[in-house]
């Protein structure tokens, strides 16, 4: 069957959903082009080198010609050709909101192509882009959502949030949650920045104030009271990297809180997430959490903030905890709880690794996926 992905960016440097996802159906078989701008999502302008597919995937990627980028939606019209000559059977559309999918649903309608879109909203932004999310909801979005032959959302939060805030019918989202690669995050050894501390506290984020990172450090200051051989470290870059730097050292916690600026391809984050004795996600606002996957792949407890994708993917008490958000008390408590506790700590690990094996593994989300589309071929 050819399926086209339809995404705003990718990149084989950052393996998103789009990658694990067009990476686990052509795996099973299955004719997957990826069809993308040529624009780069914030995450990616962080690099200085352009990373590009590269023709080694099991799929196809297709990078469009680009009218425009502003504020993270590119306009690439020229997909609206590609779908009427490119013989796919069914499109992916991952979210309702970028101009991109627009674009490819209007196609889709026309060609009489069954669409499948995903969405992973879960909160409405602050400020000038609530205002514009809010005119597209009412108008382009909504035009997405109704053409749409499959509504799909990332995790019961984002199902949730379309039924009440969206008025997307009730019944008509089915929950398929993101997928890790299992085989490639994994328990591994090599190079790691991680290499102080005799328990190493590890996030993954963008310094962004969504994150949560301040409750983190502000976390630490009672967690370096009673273990402390503790030191966290946040990898990651963004707008709020220096306000936290400052925290950190307002607080008098610099010694234990080091920041990791250079970007680590992900094909070598299994070894960085294996050199940690554990993950902590404190996000305010967190749609999905794909990180927290990957460090659950490695065989890593996870401590995070009850919200979100999160709730699907952490099993409370059994492979990590969910704590209040902006609740530093409570979230020094869990990490304090682990960092007493090896055999525990161990334990957890354990069972993070094989739920992930046999709930989250892009192997068996990418088999849901097929299931759907085989079924509107039918």
């Amino acid at each position: 069957m050819k399926i086209a992905i339809v995404v705003p960016y990718f990149t084989p440097f950052v393996r998103g959903n789009e990658f694990g996802l067009a990476d686990g159906l052509a795996k099973l078989g299955q004719d997957v082009t990826v069809l993308t701008s040529t624009g780069k999502a914030p995450r990616e302008k962080m690099l200085k080198t352009d990373y590009r597919a590269d023709n080694s995937e099991p799929f196809k990627v297709k990078y469009l010609k680009t009218l425009v980028d502003i504020g993270e939606l590119p306009l690439t019209p020229s997909i609206m050709g590609e779908i009427r000559r490119g013989g796919y059977d069914v499109l992916l559309l991952q979210e309702d909101y970028q101009p991109i999918c627009h674009l490819a649903s209007f196609a889709a309608k026309r060609a009489r192509i069954p669409t499948v879109l995903s969405t992973e909203r879960t909160y409405f932004p602050a400020g000038v882009k609530r205002l514009m999310l809010g005119c597209f909801d009412l108008t382009f979005n909504a035009y997405t959502r109704n053409r749409a032959t499959v509504y799909t959302a990332h995790c019961n939060a984002a199902k949730a949030f379309a039924e009440q805030h969206l008025r997307v019918p009730a019944g008509r989202v089915k929950v398929v949650n993101v997928g890790v690669d299992a085989s490639l995050f994994k328990p591994t050894e090599g190079k790691t920045p991680l290499t102080e501390g005799k328990f190493k506290i590890l996030t993954v984020a963008r310094l962004h104030p969504y994150k949560g990172l301040d409750t983190l450090i502000r976390a630490m200051q009672i967690v370096m009271k009673k273990v402390p051989c503790a030191v966290l470290y946040i990898m990651g870059r963004g707008p709020q990297a220096d306000d936290l730097k400052k925290l950190a050292a307002d607080l008098g916690v610099s010694d234990v809180v080091r920041f990791v600026e250079a970007p680590v391809p992900n094909t070598e984050m299994p070894a960085v997430y294996t050199s940690a004795d554990l993950y902590v996600q404190p996000s305010m606002v967190e749609p999905y959490g794909i990180a927290v996957l990957e460090a659950m792949a490695c065989g890593k407890p996870a401590v995070c903030s009850d919200i979100g994708g999160m709730r699907d993917t952490v099993a409370e008490g059994k492979t990590g905890f969910l704590v209040p958000p902006s609740n530093p008390e409570r979230l020094a408590e869990k990490i304090v709880q682990l960092a007493g506790d090896r055999e525990r700590l161990a334990a957890m690990g354990g069972a993070a690794r094989s739920r992930v094996e046999t709930e989250f593994d892009w192997a068996v989300i990418a088999k849901q996926y097929l299931e759907i589309i085989r079924g509107l071929k039918q």
